[in-house]
């Protein structure tokens, strides 16, 4: 007989720790440059009881990704149960482009990226955890576009999750280059509620 065991609490806490402090040091130092001992030290533990955790750093970074998808995930949950889903959202706006717009987020997104372009395996799961959300942002979408979604030509919901992303992401990438971002958030929150009619409204 297999036993299935689960990590303890104690256990899934120690990881989040070390995510915490391997994603600092990523956003400040890069991924190649931080080294095990430099997180161990964030985290405030030994490398050793790292390794026993996680079993080196594309590890660590595979699974900053997967918490990273499994927020959004979280987030797009909430959305759903919203009771004016389209009001709910556009009622956010202002707060999701100052959260899309934080440099230091950036940072470690654009590592992350750039990690993944030369590394297959970091790639995988990268590319797994975008087809997770597009797939709920599609049913997002959906959702929001009540009996009108199955009116739509074939690859329309599709196409509007991908825009829905992109925008999104593209803010992110968007305040390295542009670092008054956050003062920029009253001129741009009614441009993007526009646009978010235009992709959700039925």
């Amino acid at each position: 007989m297999t036993v299935t065991t689960t990590p303890s609490d104690r256990t899934l806490a120690r990881r989040q720790q070390v995510l915490d402090a391997a994603a600092d040091c990523f956003r400040r130092r890069g991924f190649h440059a931080a080294s095990m001992a430099e997180i161990a030290k964030t985290a405030g533990m030994s490398p050793g009881h790292i390794y026993n955790l996680f079993e080196n750093k594309d590890d660590i970074i595979a699974a900053i990704v997967e918490r990273d998808c499994e927020d959004v995930l979280a987030r797009i949950a909430e959305f759903r149960q919203a009771g004016d889903l389209l009001e709910t959202l556009l009622a956010g706006t202002e707060e999701a482009i100052d959260e899309h717009s934080q440099v230091a987020e950036a940072a470690l997104q654009l590592e992350v990226l750039a990690e993944a372009s030369r590394n297959p395996k970091l790639a995988a799961v990268v590319q797994q955890s975008q087809a997770l959300v597009n797939a709920k942002a599609q049913e997002l979408i959906r959702q929001s576009l009540g009996e009108q979604a199955d009116r739509l030509p074939a690859g329309e919901i599709q196409g509007r999750a991908l825009m829905l992303g992109a925008l999104f992401n593209g803010l992110t990438a968007l305040s390295v280059r542009d670092p008054a971002m956050s003062q920029r958030v009253p001129a741009m929150a009614p441009v993007m509620r526009r646009v978010l009619q235009v992709l959700l409204a039925p």
